[in-house]
């Protein structure tokens, strides 16, 4: 196992240290669409959790023990 485990390393560490050119444009606009997204999502995560607050406050509660007084 570990005589495959380096030659395995050394190959992946070669394939990551030579990369090709990507050739890629990215639109200025990119930038504002990714803003965007991680805004959007962030909004809507605090927007789930202020409606289900209180569900998620029961579970951490302690719960509450029944008196000798509420059963009779």
């Amino acid at each position: 196992m570990q005589s495959l485990l380096i030659p395995l390393a050394a190959a992946i560490f070669w394939l990551l240290s030579c990369p090709e050119p990507a050739l890629a444009y990215l639109d200025p606009g990119t930038g504002s669409f990714i803003f965007q997204l991680v805004i959007g999502s962030a909004l809507a995560g605090l927007t789930a959790v202020k409606l289900f607050w209180s569900r998620i406050v029961e579970k951490f509660k302690p719960k509450a023990e029944t008196s000798s007084r509420d059963e009779s």
